[in-house]
C-alpha cells in the first residue's frame, strides 16, 4: 500500500463505520458487537478469497466486457461474474459469522449479520475500485463508500429476510436460505445487466452514445427499483418484527410512554431519529436540486469539448447520487422502532 492510497482507504472505512452504526441502532436493540465484528471480518476475508479465485480462473481486468453491447448479452455475464459469486460470498460470510452465536442469536441479529457481512464485502470492493483511480481515489472512495455499500446492503437485506426466518424457525428450514439466495442473485444480476453495456461502451470508446443509454434505461431503472423496493421492504419487515419481539418497543408503542420504565427514554430516541430523518429529507432534496443544476449548467456544456473535465463530471455524478442516497436514508431513519 502506498501513501497515496491511505486517504482513500480511510474514506472507505469511515463510510463502512457509519453503515455499521446505522444498522446497530436502527433496530430496537443493537446486535452484540462481537457479532458485528465477526460479520465484517468474515465479509472481508470471504471477499479476499473470492478475488483470489476469480484472478486464478477468470481473465483479469475488464476485458470480458468488450462484447457486452446489449442487455441480453450482459445478463449471463452479470449472473455468472457478479450475482452468483458475490451473493454467495456475502451469504456464506453471514452464516460463518453466526456460527459461534447460533444458540442464542435473535432473528433480528441474524438479519443484521447479513448486513455486516455485506459491509465487509463492500470495504474490499470499494478500496479495490478506488485504488485504480489515482487522483480521483478519494472521490471514488466516498462515492462508492456510500452508494455501492448501500447497494450491497440492500441486496443483503433480501437474503437477510430469509435468514431471519431461518433463525426464527430453529435453523431447520434450509430451503429458506436457497430461496433468499436465488432472489438476491436475480435482483443483483438484473441491476448489473442494465449498467454493463453502458460501462463497456465507455471503456472502449471513452464516450457513451445516448442511444445506448436509452436502450438500457428501462432495465437500469427497473433493476434499481427492484433492488430498492425488495431490500427496503425486507428491512422494514425485519425492524417491525424485532420491535414486536422487544418488550420495551412493543409496550411503548401500544400503551404509551408511561407503561414501563424504559418507555419514555425509548420514545425520545425514536423521536430524535424521526427529526433526523426529516432534516435529511430536506437536505437530500436541496442537494439533488443543486446537483441537477450543476449537471445542466456546468457539466452538460462540456459534452462537445475534446477533453471534458472528468473531475467536474464525477462531482456532478456523486452529487446526484448523494441526493438520492440522502432521500433513501431519510426513509430508512423513519423506520426506527
Amino acid at each position: 500500500m502506498t501513501l497515496a492510497t491511505i486517504p482513500a482507504l480511510l474514506a472507505v472505512l469511515l463510510c463502512a463505520a457509519l453503515f455499521v452504526l446505522l444498522f446497530q441502532y436502527l433496530f430496537p436493540r443493537p446486535a452484540p458487537w462481537r457479532l458485528a465484528t465477526a460479520g465484517i471480518v468474515a465479509g472481508v476475508l470471504a471477499t479476499v478469497v473470492l478475488s483470489l479465485i476469480l484472478r486464478q480462473f477468470v481473465a483479469p481486468g475488464l476485458g470480458g466486457l468488450d462484447g457486452l453491447t446489449t442487455v441480453a448479452s450482459a445478463l449471463p455475464f452479470a449472473i455468472l461474474r457478479a450475482g452468483l459469486p458475490e451473493e454467495a460470498t456475502k451469504g456464506l460470510a453471514a452464516l460463518i459469522a453466526l456460527l459461534p452465536f447460533w444458540r442464542r442469536v435473535s432473528p433480528a441479529s441474524a438479519f443484521q449479520a447479513a448486513l455486516f457481512a455485506a459491509v465487509g464485502f463492500a470495504i474490499v470492493e470499494n478500496q479495490g475500485y478506488a485504488s485504480v483511480f489515482g487522483d480521483f481515489a478519494v472521490l471514488i472512495a466516498f462515492g462508492r463508500g456510500f452508494l455501492a455499500t448501500l447497494t450491497h446492503t440492500l441486496l443483503a437485506m433480501i437474503f437477510g429476510g430469509f435468514l431471519m426466518r431461518f433463525a426464527a424457525r430453529g435453523w431447520r428450514d434450509w430451503h429458506l436460505l436457497i430461496i433468499g439466495y436465488v432472489i438476491a442473485v436475480l435482483c443483483h444480476s438484473l441491476y448489473d445487466a442494465g449498467l454493463l453495456p453502458i460501462l463497456a461502451e465507455y471503456l472502449k470508446t471513452k464516450n457513451v452514445d445516448p442511444a445506448t443509454v436509452l436502450r438500457a434505461a428501462p432495465v437500469v431503472v427497473g433493476g434499481i427499483l427492484l433492488v430498492l423496493i425488495a431490500g427496503l421492504w425486507s428491512l422494514r419487515t425485519a425492524i417491525r418484527r424485532a420491535a414486536a419481539d422487544d418488550a420495551v418497543a412493543a409496550a411503548a408503542a401500544i400503551f404509551g410512554d408511561d407503561t414501563i420504565a424504559d418507555g419514555p427514554q425509548h420514545q425520545i430516541v425514536v423521536r430524535r431519529w424521526r427529526w433526523s430523518a426529516n432534516t435529511l429529507l430536506v437536505l437530500g432534496i436541496a442537494g439533488l436540486a443543486g446537483a441537477i443544476a450543476w449537471t445542466v449548467f456546468v457539466v452538460a456544456p462540456q459534452a462537445e469539448m475534446a477533453t471534458p473535465d472528468l473531475q467536474r463530471g464525477l462531482a456532478g455524478a456523486i452529487g446526484l447520487g448523494s441526493g438520492v442516497f440522502a432521500i433513501i436514508l431519510s426513509w430508512v431513519l423513519r423506520q426506527k422502532r
